[in-house]
């Protein structure tokens, strides 16, 4: 069975070091072979920012990062805190933090990696279910970059090292 991070929040509410992972549908894969196959365009991805502002990710200008994350995710929150040190560096892209997680939620996780005040930083809300049918069952955190025309450059499944996502910017 393909299992499919995401956005799964735990019923106990407690934190956990290991992957957040929810079931997919069963797939016939080859071991080895990776769970999702992002478009290679921007997804046609609804969501809600912090402020209520509802958009469409496919309708995103200019160069775009998008981060699908879980607050409580100790991998999401080490690849939030590498971004906020290499700020500078996506200084040229907007940066979507994505996760389906409740708004106070998000918020609490912009202060606390002091992404908040960054102007080019936007936390976003959608649906584990939208995710699913848009980018497929994938790991958090998941990153992909995108170029002005919204074509996609490289995605990272999974915590990656920020000297490999800087690479590509």
């Amino acid at each position: 069975m393909a299992l499919a991070l995401i956005f799964f929040l735990d019923s106990r509410g407690s934190k956990s070091s290991s992957k957040q992972l929810i079931s997919a549908p069963e797939v016939a894969s080859a071991p080895g072979a990776p769970v999702a196959t992002p478009s290679s365009d921007l997804p046609m991805l609804p969501l809600t920012t912090l402020d209520g502002t509802k958009l469409m990710v496919n309708e995103l200008e200019g160069s775009t990062v998008l981060v699908l994350f879980q607050p409580d995710c100790d991998h999401c929150q080490r690849e939030a805190a590498q971004i906020r040190e290499h700020i500078e560096a996506f200084q040229d892209y907007k940066i979507y933090f994505v996760s389906d997680a409740g708004i106070p939620q998000l918020s609490q996780f912009a202060e606390t990696y002091k992404l908040a005040d960054q102007r080019n930083v936007y936390f976003a809300q959608t649906s584990i279910n939208e995710i699913l049918n848009q980018v497929g069952p994938i790991e958090a955190p998941s990153l992909f970059v995108y170029s002005p025309e919204g074509r996609l450059v490289k995605s990272f499944i999974g915590e990656t090292p920020i000297e490999e996502i800087l690479k590509v910017l």
